[in-house]
């Protein structure tokens, strides 16, 4: 069965939405399974369209509630 897109509409990969708009695989992939960021499955692929990612991102998405893994201020051998 074909993908058929009724109006031309620019279709991104998580990954390459990712890249794009500097938001995290993982926050991404926890609003789509989360059912907040809607994406069009097309056998394994899976596909976010740039509308859906703007009201997505204007609405739901708030960079002050993501966590960020990285490196903390201080290690635990500086504060002892």
């Amino acid at each position: 069965m074909p993908l058929e897109i009724t109006e031309p509409t620019r279709l991104y990969t998580v990954n390459e939405a990712s890249q794009v708009f500097g938001v995290s695989r993982v926050t991404l992939w926890k609003a789509i399974d989360r059912g907040k960021l809607p994406v069009l499955r097309y056998a394994k692929w899976v596909f976010i369209k740039e509308p859906d990612f703007q009201r997505w991102f204007a609405n739901e998405y708030r960079a002050d509630k993501v966590t960020r893994r990285g490196k903390r201020s201080k290690s635990r051998r500086q504060r002892k």
